[in-house]
């Protein structure tokens, strides 16, 4: 599925900045004869003259602004890329399908022992993950080389203990974090180098900080909650960090990060009112305004995944949805599901959870938690009408299996088991057959990356592509 809000921009940013168009073309007229430089290099080059160009340091986050008045600068991003979470602004988890791998045969695999590790990002032939770890349980953002598992920058944020998602593309690497003397802060690192280019710091919030999104070259920072009914979103230039607008959303609960698509933010909340219905509300990516908002079962449970004409919506302990982009008017439900398992005599256990992954052009495929000693389930739907394709039990006792992610109609998921070998597989989207299998140790909870150069797969033991 592809992501269109910002597709179609390769040299934007050299067309508005001609001095840095200059230096990349005379760093290329100094290279070798018969060779030009990568666009790696030439990232580098662009990246230098930012920092020289004195937007290395930080805006604090509570200088006032006006109405959006901010030069948005659309980031341009590949398709055969994984450039956020769940690979796109509309959060498919699915890459085209020539990213599968033709097997899962390790290529390279890079040791590490870390206590808690991010989903990555990757662009630009780099892989970006942020993990926890070493002597002193620090957080650090890794860059690794695609092709060789080499390690090529490495930032770290003491007196941290978080690992979050990574948004890595165009230019640059985005990241959000809390630090001790900053405070929640959004960051814009150099993609070659890890240099940092802007910052956006609020010095008396330490709070949970949750994952970027870009939006029509702008850089959304969502506050949850502001008092008991309300929430906030921010949007900042993805160039220079100014702030370009923020609106107040009259929910009582938003849920971290929306979904982005021509155009459009949409954005879930738990509930519209303390005690209501939950909410679904359209953004205009310019300006902030709500365009519209449709009340939808309460307790969202994660972003959501939106299609051509449709967003797919899930609840705790609740029903799968899907709501017309037009209109925000519901098309389809999927009732929760009886608990399953069993458990210690005597406890109530919650409602299995379904949690969307991947969008396939032929399936919907969602993870169901058992929350007993069931093992999870993979559980496909047609996205047209929500009829159930297939339903997949996680093999062994008390097995657990990561949210899939998919390239075309394969599909991708990690099995912890504790009484076998963890497994990752390659399943068939259309009827849920395990078509490949690998074993690996360690833990994770998140499914692999398919990129044009194999399958990235992070566990808490290190970093594997497999081709």
């Amino acid at each position: 599925m592809p992501s269109t809000a910002d597709a179609g921009r390769s040299d934007a940013s050299s067309e508005r900045d001609p001095s840095r168009e200059r230096d990349a073309a005379a760093a290329e007229s100094t290279a070798p004869s018969g060779r030009s430089l990568s666009r790696r290099r030439l990232l580098a080059v662009g990246g230098g003259g930012l920092v020289a160009g004195g937007l290395g340091g930080y805006a604090v986050g509570a200088r006032p602004f006006g109405p959006s008045d901010c030069d948005a600068h659309p980031v341009a991003v590949e398709g055969d890329e994984w450039s956020f979470p769940n690979h796109d602004r509309r959060h498919t988890a699915a890459a085209p399908a020539r990213a599968a791998p033709e097997s899962l045969t390790e290529r390279w695999h890079v040791r590490w022992d870390v206590s808690r590790h991010g989903p990555p990002a990757v662009a630009n032939d780099t892989a970006f993950v942020a993990a926890v770890g070493g002597p002193a349980e620090e957080q650090s953002l890794r860059a690794f080389d695609l092709r060789t598992g080499e390690e090529t920058w490495r930032r770290s944020f003491p007196d941290t203990r978080e690992a979050n998602p990574v948004v890595a593309a165009g230019e640059r690497v985005y990241y959000h974090t809390n630090t001790e003397d900053r405070g929640r802060t959004a960051l814009a690192l150099g993609m070659v180098d890890g240099r940092e280019r802007w910052a956006d710091a609020e010095v008396k919030l330490h709070a949970y900080a949750p994952p970027l999104v870009l939006a029509g070259g702008r850089v959304l920072l969502d506050d949850p909650a502001i008092g008991d009914e309300a929430a906030a979103v921010t949007a900042l230039d993805s160039e220079t960090g100014e702030r370009c607008w923020r609106r107040r959303l009259d929910v009582a609960a938003l849920v971290p990060t929306p979904a982005v698509a021509d155009g459009t933010i949409y954005y879930v909340a738990r509930r519209e009112t303390p005690d209501g219905p939950g909410a679904l509300v359209a953004l205009d990516a310019a300006t902030g305004a709500v365009t519209w908002k449709r009340q939808i079962p309460p307790g969202a449970e994660g972003p959501p995944v939106v299609g051509e004409n449709r967003a797919y919506v899930t609840t705790f302990g609740g029903p799968i949805a899907a709501f017309s982009l037009q209109s925000g008017d519901e098309i389809w439900r999927h009732e929760r599901t009886s608990p399953f398992g069993s458990g210690d005599p005597g406890t109530r256990y919650a409602q299995p959870a379904y949690e969307l992954g991947a969008l396939t052009p032929t399936a919907l495929v969602a993870r169901l938690r058992a929350h007993t000693d069931a093992s999870d389930r993979l559980r496909a739907f047609d996205p047209a009408t929500g009829e159930v394709l297939w339903t997949r039990a996680a093999a062994g006792t008390d097995a657990s299996v990561t949210p899939p992610t998919a390239a075309g109609d394969a599909v991708f998921a990690a099995e912890t088991r504790e009484d076998g070998p963890n497994r990752l597989l390659r399943l068939d989207a259309r009827t849920g057959e395990v078509r490949d299998a690998a074993a690996f140790e360690g833990w994770t909870h998140h499914g692999p990356v398919p990129t044009e150069a194999g399958a990235l797969f992070v566990t808490g033991r290190g970093v594997r592509l497999y081709a």
